[in-house]
Order: structure tokens, then C-alpha cells, then sequence
């Protein structure tokens, strides 16, 4: 049988009920018409006071009695008492599963009534006149425990009390699960809450999950709100306006129910951080050289490893007279220097966005003091890697290339430098060389060629990843969905893949040329109080995915604002007839800054585009993109 009057939990009682200070001032009751009722915390009630409403011993709950209990001429109020519960119950229930047929209303009954339920004597009644119809108190509100009261004030929804209701099958406000359960509700505002939620902890003070206490709070903070936010332990989304547990410091977002599960668990090797394999190489690499290291370093191991296979590499000399990428004139051997009196020049740039360092016309990385031999064709601005005009193989056997070992792969690239192929590895697109398989007709970029199948990651320690097709599931890090090329999952943890494109190909730290200190790729959960905002685009940067940070400086950047996402090598030139003049129009890359920026329009076919590739006049700024280039417009 509930009991409406089980004394609650200190921490529960402070929480979650109003302070007796608070409800110090008289009220009036209809169990008591008489005289207005006090609540007092020094009252002394005898041992066997029940309450007028319920029946119930009120020894040990907060309790009113009569505010003229020391009138000596109204002796008998001294006997009157009323839970502080009970006063705060409903005066009407809906439609009661009991009693579904009308509107039942709480009154006083004479005695000898009992409940049409219990049979038990009452002296008040949810009552239906119509049907001679009583309901005592505790039948109104069955409870399958002890710890619950029938009204509650809750902070959580401050505009009403909250009343205990029955079991059903509801949709909670509270945690947006649909769950049969007790509830308490607002009827005023159609507001459910579950039992369980209703008395969830207002504080996990040492979550075994998280580094910081977790707060309860009934909807995003407003400061946040400007992002989808998911939950930090399931991954999925949190709704803006369901309750929640929420670490202000690092933006950590918990659904109710995975903040408290008690099923929830780590992994001995997540606690310790267990590393089975340190010969894997850590992603993302620190700067775009190492990614050029690793590839370089790949292809050389693939030289040895195939020692005797023929793979047509060519001679190292001075001057290649025909290389097969460049065969209109030689390529010359070269050294890159850095010109300490090109500095100042250099500064007049500073504002081209499509500035770029000496780039490699096979793997569209730098060329640096790291590796300062290359090759190149001064008159057409063509430049190699010695590794990539002298060291590649024609040809990856069957079986050397990880993502696609059932063909051979050809080296080949566009014959045009503004052609583009999309890597099936990693989805960006290229304008430099790549394998393909013909079967298939599969293109690879160079760097993907040599990826290893199985990796370290800065956001997953605990476990190696290896390289799988795409699954179309979401990026556990950038929280993008993968959809092309493959994705670096673990096995282990099933549920846990990241975007090659993101999390694997890029830098983890480049220079901005607006910043003098290191910018460097960080991932969540961020020590930081507050919102970020782009120093570029001067937009929100969600803090729930990986950022470029600098600490010295305090500025953020959204990756895409800082990070190109394609390997594409851009500036070369094509001669253009406009207007009967001829133009020399350069390659170039155009995106918007901010989300409200006009669109960039092709003077060709009149599209307008947020952001993609053009060729531009410096001279007479017009501008064609690359699509109305490559389909309709043929360099002469």
C-alpha cells in the first residue's frame, strides 16, 4: 500500500522540497475552514497525530497545524494537523483509471464513508457526486515504494507544483525516453516528468567518465545553443530543452539516463590507457612534411620490399630530358632555398588567399629545407619531389596497396592541371598524380596509396583502428557522416570510426599567416569557459568537434576556414579570349567568410557558388568556374 507520508532523504528533502522557511505563511485549507494553518518546525505533536486529509501519522514530516491552537476557546484545533503534502494536493483529478467516467473533486466526507477502492474509513475523498463514487487519498496516488511524496516542488519546472500520478505510458519531458512508469505531473501545462527523473542527484560529484563534476540542468545553456549537441557518453543527440548533466568547463553534454546508468563501465584499457602496438604511427600527423615523410618513407620501404620486381623507376640525374608526367620539356634538379631578402616581397601577399608555399605537382605537398631536392620546369611552374619524379613505381603489384590489394595499380594523373580526380581512399579531390586500378576504376591519391592500413589516434588512445569501407555512420570526432571512400574504425569499441578527410588526413599543426605561433588541431572536451568564436569568419565554432586553437593568442578557427579540404595544387595559368582581348586567367580557390557573404558567380554559366574552384583575370577580375572550364571551354 503507498504511504504518502515516507519521510524522504535529507538530500532529496533540500533539493528537491521548498525550504520550511519559506512556507512559514499561513494559508487557508479547506479541511479547515475555521482558521488559517501554520507550518512550524518546533510544534510539538503527539505520537499518535495523524493527518485530517490522509490518516497518516504525521511524526517526522513537515506538518500544519492551526495558527490558533493556543486559543484557549478553540481547545479542540489543538488535534488538528495536515501534512504540508496533503495540503498541496490537487482539489480535481482528471478521469482516474478507477473512475474514468467523470471529474472526481477532493471533499470532506461524513462519517462512516469508506473508499470505494481500499474499503478503508476516510475522512476526505477524491469524490465523483454522480456516481456516489469516493476514492481515498492513497488510491488517488498509488506508488510502488515508500520514498516518493505525492506533491513535490521541483525546480525544474517552477511555475507549478507537481503531483505523484499512476503508472502509464508517457513521453517524459524530463529525458525525452517513452517509458511506463510513475510520473508526476503539471496539469496546468501538461507537464510529465518520471518518477526516477523527478529525483534524479542535482550533482555527480566524481563521474568515473569524466575528469570534472557533472551538473543537472533543464536545457542547454543558452551560450550553446547555437550547434547540435550530442551526448559525450552514447553520442547521441541531446535535445535543447530536456534536463540534462552538463560540466561548464569543458562543454560536456550527458543524457540523464547515461550520466546514471549503472551499467555503465570502462574498459580496464581505456583506464590505463593500454597501448599494445607502439611501432602504429600516431594520426594526425604534426605538420603537412610529416605526411610527406610517412610517404616518402613507405615508398622507399616499398622499393626494398620489391627488390628485382620491375617497377620502371627512373634514374636519378641532373635533368630528366622526358618525364612522363611533363613531357613537353625536361625537368632540372634543383635545391630549395629560403631567400632572406625575398621576405619583404613575400609580405605584399600577405592578403592573396591563394597564396601557397612550393608545392609538389605529384603529391600536392610542400617542398621544404626537409627534403630540399626536387625537380622542376621553371616555364610552366612544374615541380617534383625527387621521391616523387624518380622513386614511385609505375606500378603497386597485387596485394601491396592495403585499400585495394585485389588489382594492380597504375600510376597515372590528368592531362590537364585543373582536371580533378576524387581519391576513393579519402574523398578529397587532386590535381595531382594517383594509382588507379582499371578494373575497378578506382582512383587513389598518392599519399592514400601508401596509408597504412592500421593506425594510432589522438582521440581513441586506448586502441589501434584499422581501415574498413565506408559505413555511412557518423565520425565519432568531427561528428560528420562518412560517406565516401573508407573510415579508420576500431574493433574493439564498436562503435567508435573517424573521417579520413578530418581526422587522419590533415595536420594536427600548421601556421597561420596571420599568427605567429603554432595553431594546433584540438578535440573535445575543451577546458574552457564560454563559447568560441572563428577568427576568420567571425562565426561559432562548435566545441562538440575538433578546432584549430592557439593558446598563446586565445583565437580559434573552424577547420574549414583554415584547413583547404582537398589536395589540389593551385596558380597555374590558361589563356582566355574575353571580349576579343586575350587573358591569362589563374587558378584559383574561392570560399565565403562569413555565411550572410555574396555569393561568388561564374561569368560563364551565371551560377553562383558558396565556394569552389575558378580561374580568375587578374587584371579585369573575371571569373569562370572550373566546371564551365573542363566541359566547355578548351585551352588553346
Amino acid at each position: 500500500m503507498f504511504h504518502p507520508n515516507t519521510k524522504l532523504t535529507s538530500k532529496i528533502c533540500i533539493s528537491r522540497s521548498t525550504p520550511l522557511s519559506e512556507m512559514s505563511t499561513p494559508i487557508k485549507h479547506l479541511s479547515h475552514p475555521e482558521h488559517e494553518l501554520i507550518l512550524k518546525e518546533d510544534d510539538v505533536i503527539e505520537e499518535d497525530a495523524t493527518c485530517r486529509v490522509c490518516n497518516k501519522t504525521v511524526i517526522g514530516f513537515p506538518t500544519y497545524t492551526c495558527s490558533a491552537i493556543h486559543d484557549v476557546d478553540d481547545i479542540g484545533c489543538n488535534n488538528f494537523y495536515l501534512h504540508r503534502s496533503c495540503a498541496e494536493l490537487p482539489t480535481k483529478l482528471y478521469p482516474h483509471d478507477k473512475h474514468n467516467q467523470h471529474l472526481l473533486t477532493l471533499k470532506q466526507r461524513p462519517d462512516k464513508y469508506v473508499c470505494a477502492v481500499c474499503e478503508n474509513k476516510l475522512k476526505f475523498a477524491y469524490a465523483c457526486v454522480a456516481c456516489d463514487f469516493d476514492m481515498c487519498v492513497s488510491c488517488a496516488f498509488p506508488c510502488p515504494d515508500d520514498d516518493a511524496q505525492r506533491v513535490l516542488s521541483h525546480e525544474g519546472h517552477q511555475e507549478h507544483t507537481l503531483t505523484l500520478q499512476r503508472q502509464a505510458l508517457f513521453k517524459c519531458d524530463a529525458c525525452w525516453e517513452e517509458v511506463k512508469d510513475f510520473s508526476y505531473v503539471c496539469i496546468p501545462c501538461d507537464f510529465w516528468i518520471h518518477k526516477k527523473c523527478a529525483f534524479s542527484p542535482p550533482i555527480i560529484p566524481e563521474p568515473a567518465y569524466h575528469h570534472h563534476a557533472l551538473l543537472l540542468t533543464y536545457s542547454i545553456p543558452e551560450i550553446h545553443r547555437f550547434f547540435l549537441r550530442f551526448c559525450n557518453i552514447c553520442g547521441e543527440l541531446v535535445h535543447v530543452h530536456s534536463w540534462l548533466y552538463y560540466c561548464h568547463k569543458c562543454t560536456y553534454f550527458a543524457h540523464m539516463k547515461c550520466a546514471t546508468s549503472t551499467v555503465f563501465k570502462l574498459n580496464e584499457n581505456e583506464l590505463a590507457g593500454n597501448d599494445n602496438d607502439p611501432d602504429l604511427i600516431e594520426f594526425p600527423l604534426h605538420s603537412e612534411e610529416a605526411l610527406f615523410d610517412l610517404f616518402a618513407t613507405q615508398c622507399s620501404k616499398f622499393q626494398v620490399d620489391f627488390e628485382g620486381v620491375r617497377t620502371d623507376a627512373i634514374t636519378i640525374s641532373n635533368v630528366i630530358e622526358e618525364h612522363w608526367s611533363h613531357p613537353n620539356h625536361p625537368l632540372q634538379q634543383l635545391q630549395f632555398i629560403i631567400n632572406e631578402n625575398d621576405s619583404a616581397d613575400d609580405d605584399d601577399d600577405d592578403d592573396d588567399d591563394n597564396t601557397r608555399v612550393l608545392l609538389c605537382d605529384g603529391c600536392i605537398q610542400p617542398i621544404s629545407l626537409a627534403s630540399p631536392s626536387y625537380y622542376g620546369c621553371i616555364e610552366c611552374g612544374f615541380y617534383l619531389h625527387s621521391v616523387c619524379a624518380t622513386k614511385l613505381p609505375q606500378e603497386l603489384p597485387v596485394g601491396v596497396s592495403s585499400f585495394h590489394p585485389q588489382h594492380s595499380l597504375a600510376l597515372g594523373k590528368e592531362d590537364k592541371f585543373y582536371e580533378v580526380v576524387q581519391c576513393g581512399v579519402c574523398g578529397f579531390n587532386t590535381n595531382g598524380f594517383y594509382y588507379k586500378c582499371e578494373t575497378c576504376d578506382i582512383k587513389i591519391d598518392l599519399c592514400c596509396a601508401f596509408m597504412p592500413a592500421r593506425i594510432k589516434h589522438k582521440s581513441h588512445k586506448h586502441h589501434p583502428l584499422v581501415h574498413r569501407p565506408s559505413s555511412s555512420s557518423v565520425c565519432s570526432v568531427s561528428k560528420y557522416i562518412i560517406e565516401v571512400g573508407v573510415e579508420y574504425a576500431c574493433e574493439i569499441c564498436s562503435n567508435f570510426q573517424i573521417y579520413m578527410i578530418i581526422c587522419v588526413s590533415g595536420p594536427s599543426t600548421i601556421r597561420h599567416k596571420y599568427d605567429d605561433h603554432a595553431i594546433t588541431l584540438r578535440y573535445p572536451p575543451f577546458f574552457y569557459e564560454g563559447a568560441f568564436y572563428c577568427e576568420t569568419c567571425e562565426e561559432p565554432v562548435n566545441n562538440q568537434r575538433p578546432l584549430f586553437h592557439c593558446d598563446d593568442c586565445d583565437y580559434s578557427f573552424h577547420y574549414h576556414c583554415i584547413c583547404l579540404q582537398a589536395r589540389m595544387k593551385l596558380g597555374g595559368t590558361i589563356q582566355l579570349d574575353i571580349n576579343d582581348q586575350k587573358h591569362t586567367l589563374a587558378f584559383v580557390f574561392k570560399r565565403n567568410v562569413r555565411s550572410n557573404s555574396p555569393l561568388y558567380f561564374c561569368s560563364h554559366c551565371g551560377y553562383g557558388h558558396t565556394h569552389n574552384f575558378f580561374f580568375e583575370c587578374d587584371g579585369c577580375g573575371y571569373l569562370i568556374c572550373i566546371e564551365c572550364v573542363s566541359s566547355e571551354i578548351e585551352d588553346d
